[in-house]
């Protein structure tokens, strides 16, 4: 892409040593920079992008954006902004073509359910026929390819670059899974969705947004005509009620009791009422707490224009089951289920959707380091109505783990209660201790393949780990 001076200016750019530059692409990690890109040397969490400048350039980048006031040198042109972080988007939008050849793109967010609407988001799209593409936290999905995600949602550039990609494959539409942090660094800078949507909102990461109304604020931003031409909003909570009330575009509700759209989830089977009345209706096996995100993303599509007909169709050809979110892993008795949940709501509607199912539940339960760690007391609580609550490490990351384990065991209200810092021994003695007409289920790891010790990613598939457990059964 060629950039002038003009161009740049119209971002509040300014480009010194020369006149204009061609990019071929644009990135914020030096990691993903390739021979032609451009480098955003931004302020992080611990370190300034500058301090990466000489192996961005040894990498081929061509030139850098950064902010006024810092002392280096660089033989490759210089762009300056004071907050390059806040225009990433809109320029990568311009490298990348995204803002010309725009896709139909359908984000979500909320604290939990995620990644199960936007799997059943892409599912259903490719279900009615449309090349879709997928943004979320287990993976992305560009063409025929499947990439491991690093982020639940990646930074402005490299979504960008990843539509773009999305786009030369084939792919008309795409289900973008967007964080709390996404909206707070950025990083859908320059994409406009569809239809949002919002599946519920409770504690987490309050050591970074403070307390849950400025939780709240930094999701409510998504729905608003910046980022979106529509929405649907889940109101069985308060916060979701609250939302809906504040949205700034074209907006539908979704609950249980109330809402333009009512679900029920009876006897295996999802009911969605439709405003005008008509119902659909569709088998769906892997329980209640999946089938509410189903609902949403339906909901999401219908408020986008998919007729009734055409939904009832594709519905049933969806697969249920969603990467580490409920997954049972194995066949053998006794049922192991492997959870993302790792904030007391998640804990919470797994342990009770499990509760339903089973006459006995085993809990295997971790907490991270180095995240808000006033929700760990309540995720032990939230257990309470396990059989066997089994305390063991997570991603202790930077911190000690015995003392993310002690925050656990003391705030923990089970009769039979077990601490074993080592996770594959957690759930080895887990399910030598639940009869085989129980369930096991081990919260946090999700489909994840990885700890984080001592800021090292370790390998650790749970999923995996419990399979060869019950096969030595």
């Amino acid at each position: 892409m060629h950039l002038t001076k003009e161009q740049l200016a119209e971002f509040g750019i300014e480009l010194t040593q020369t006149a204009s530059l061609e990019a071929s692409g644009i990135q914020i990690s030096t990691s993903d920079i390739r021979p032609g890109d451009m480098f955003i040397a931004a302020k992080g969490a611990k370190h300034h992008g500058i301090e990466y400048l000489d192996s961005a350039i040894a990498k081929g980048a061509i030139a850098v954006l950064t902010n006024p006031g810092l002392h280096f040198e660089s033989s490759i042109p210089v762009l300056l902004h004071s907050d390059p972080r806040s225009i990433a988007g809109e320029l990568a939008a311009v490298i990348y073509g995204t803002n010309k050849y725009p896709m139909r793109l359908f984000g979500v967010t909320g604290t939990n359910g995620k990644t199960s609407t936007v799997t059943y988001l892409h599912q259903l799209l490719n279900s009615l026929g449309v090349s879709a593409g997928l943004s979320a936290s287990t993976k992305r999905i560009v063409g025929d390819q499947s990439i491991e995600s690093e982020l639940t949602s990646p930074e402005a550039p490299k979504l960008h670059q990843m539509l773009s990609q999305m786009r030369a494959a084939g792919q008309t539409d795409a289900a973008i899974e967007v964080s709390a942090h996404a909206l707070e660094h950025g990083r859908i800078g320059g994409i406009q969705f569809q239809c949002v949507g919002f599946t519920n909102l409770s504690r987490d990461h309050l050591d970074d947004f403070g307390d849950m109304d400025n939780y709240l604020a930094t999701k409510s931003a998504l729905f608003m005509p910046k980022f979106a031409k529509r929405a649907v909003v889940m109101i069985d909570d308060e916060y979701g009620q609250r939302l809906a009330r504040v949205s700034g575009v074209p907006l539908a509700t979704l609950g249980q009791t109330a809402g333009d759209y009512l679900y029920a989830y009876d006897a295996g089977d999802l009911k969605l009422t439709f405003p005008d009345g008509k119902k659909l209706v569709v088998g769906f096996a892997a329980g209640e707490l999946m089938a509410r995100n189903f609902a949403l993303a339906i909901t999401m599509l219908a408020e986008s224009g998919f007729e009734f007909e055409s939904l009832r169709q594709a519905a049933p050809s969806a697969q249920q089951q969603v990467p580490g979110r409920l997954e049972r892993v194995s066949g053998r008795a006794p049922a192991v289920y492997v959870d993302y949940a790792h904030t007391p709501d998640g804990v919470s509607a797994a342990v009770q959707e499990l509760s339903k199912r089973y006459s006995w539940l085993t809990v295997v339960l971790g907490a991270s380091g180095n995240r808000d760690v006033g929700k760990r007391g309540p995720m032990a609580k939230a257990a309470k109505p396990a059989d066997l609550l089994v305390i063991t490490d997570q991603h202790p990351r930077d911190e000690e783990p015995e003392v993310i384990r002690r925050a656990l065991m003391d705030a923990a209200e089970n009769k039979s209660l077990i601490e074993i810092a080592e996770p594959a021994a957690a759930i080895r003695h887990a399910i030598a201790n639940t009869p085989e007409s129980g369930v096991v289920l081990w919260c946090g790891p999700g489909n994840l393949k990885y700890r984080e010790i001592s800021g090292q990613k370790v390998p650790f598939d749970a999923r995996e780990i419990a399979r060869e457990i019950l096969e030595e059964k």
